[in-house]
């Protein structure tokens, strides 16, 4: 870890005076070291990373739907003139994230598990919160003073993006982790911007129950969880009933359930297994018909354009993407003539009969760290696929037969139920009788079992639902074990 430096006192008196404004939406001074247009640009470049990386939900109606709702929250924020946009990202995980500046994404996994557009516009308003506060403007002054610097490589460790092949830094915005002071902050100001938009703000309450009662969605996403950087979803139910409270009759407002349910209805639920999905620690793309193995207990990122493996001490990766050009050989000559690279041993010989080059490398990244790693291209169905393995040189015995092992993997994908899978959808289903969802259950049959419809409706399997409720349920998808 960095460390402070020494600041002469009349250096630090004038860093305090001309950095700390008071922050008009939390009515608090804050160390900010950048610009409101730094960070807007920050944002921004982050936005075009996110979205190339990760990917957009393919529903232009429900993208407006959010965007509406988002851009209406914010224009009641103390900083209505931000860059605003509101979009969803096309990953099964329960997340929502906001990036400097005012880029703000809902994940469509959490979208499968709200039931009204307040709870929608009460996470909106939270992310929203996030960005008026600056907290991550906040946290990159408090990095730039301790010299600390900023140069968070996402998941993925160790970073060499000097060279290309690893995501770009400015997703490393995603993990500026907030403190518990700065997301209790966020849900106060989400709870303002509910109310000056008149939703109400109590439906927030059932937000905190399913947060709680979502255990983990790991399982090759390409985002950390909600729960991995949000504090105690019970602690800030409390904290809402209390601010409820505190408001007394005064609360109440748009609820709007019939409208939220109508919006989702058909919403792809569960991994997309057309862009690809893992068994075990197999990845099988159906739709380009090829599979590969990473190593055993490593934590794998399905993304829009790579796969990724990550060690189990985080010192090692192995990253699986399409190369630019026609050949592997092309390919191959591409990559270790890149400048900072030195080729090592090297093979011609196919992999599972299929046309590839295989390299050895040794990389210097900018900070002095000496990296080796090996470079695989495979010709495949007039695509040309790079595996590429790395670790810090010191580490390189430990991996040495991993990489290889893992390229050797890849082949043709034969496995008919595999080349079949389909994904599955929420299907909104209005009821003609009074029951429990344990009956709606048996009677509308679902394609995942009842603790998940109990989760996404937010109700017991025995609590009763009345006549003419709209409730989910999920249908079709067919995902081989």
């Amino acid at each position: 870890m960095g460390r402070f430096r020494a600041l002469p006192a009349l250096a630090l008196a004038t860093l305090t005076l001309t950095a700390c404004p008071v922050n008009p939406a939390t009515g608090e001074r804050q160390l900010i070291l950048i610009s409101e247009a730094q960070e807007i640009r920050m944002g921004q470049e982050g936005a075009q990373q996110v979205e190339a990386s990760l990917g957009l939900y393919d529903d232009p109606e429900l993208q407006e739907y959010v965007s509406q709702i988002g851009l209406e929250l914010a224009a009641t924020s103390e900083k209505p003139n931000l860059p605003w946009s509101f979009k969803i990202i096309d990953d099964v995980i329960v997340n929502a994230f906001a990036l400097p500046g005012g880029p703000i994404y809902v994940t469509r996994g959490i979208l499968a598990h709200f039931n009204s557009e307040a709870e929608l516009a009460g996470v909106l308003g939270h992310e929203i919160g996030h960005v008026t506060a600056r907290h991550s403007a906040e946290q990159i002054s408090r990095a730039q003073a301790a010299q600390l610097g900023v140069g968070v490589g996402y998941i993925f460790l160790p970073e060499i993006a000097a060279y290309g092949d690893v995501i770009n830094v400015s997703l490393g915005l995603l993990l500026l982790k907030f403190g518990r002071d700065d997301e209790r902050q966020s849900d106060d100001l989400g709870f303002r911007y509910m109310r000056r938009s008149g939703y109400d703000p109590t439906e927030m309450v059932d937000v905190f129950d399913m947060l709680g009662r979502v255990s983990s969605v790991g399982g090759g996403s390409g985002l950390p969880a909600w729960l991995s950087t949000h504090p105690d979803p019970g602690e800030r139910r409390q904290r809402m009933e209390q601010r409820l409270a505190e408001a007394g009759g005064e609360v109440g407002g748009e609820v709007g359930r019939t409208r939220y349910l109508q919006m989702i209805d058909g919403l792809m639920f569960g991994v997309n297994p057309r862009n690809g999905f893992f068994r075990g620690s197999t990845f099988l793309h159906p739709d380009l018909r090829f599979q590969i193995t990473f190593p055993d207990e490593w934590r794998t990122s399905n993304m829009a354009h790579q796969v990724v493996a990550l060690s189990p001490d985080e010192d090692a990766v192995v990253q699986l993407t399409l190369a630019a050009e026609a050949s592997a050989a092309e390919a191959a000559d591409t990559f270790f003539s890149q400048s900072g690279i030195q080729r090592g041993r090297s093979s011609r010989y196919p992999i599972n009969g299929l046309p590839a080059r295989t390299g050895y490398f040794s990389a210097t990244a900018r900070d002095s760290t000496q990296f080796r790693g090996l470079a695989a291209f495979i010709e495949y169905r007039e695509q040309v696929y790079k595996i590429l393995g790395y670790t810090m040189a010191d580490r390189w015995n430990v991996y040495a037969d991993v990489f290889p092992g893992t390229a050797e993997s890849f082949h043709r994908l034969n496995d008919r139920a595999a080349l079949d899978a389909q994904p599955a959808h929420l299907e909104i289903v209005r009821i003609d009788s009074s029951m429990t969802l344990a009956q709606f259950a048996e009677r509308y049959l679902s394609t995942v079992e009842i603790e998940t419809l109990e989760l996404i409706n937010g109700v017991g399997a025995e609590e009763t639902l009345a006549a003419g409720t709209l409730v989910k349920r999920v249908v079709g998808g067919t995902i081989p074990k």
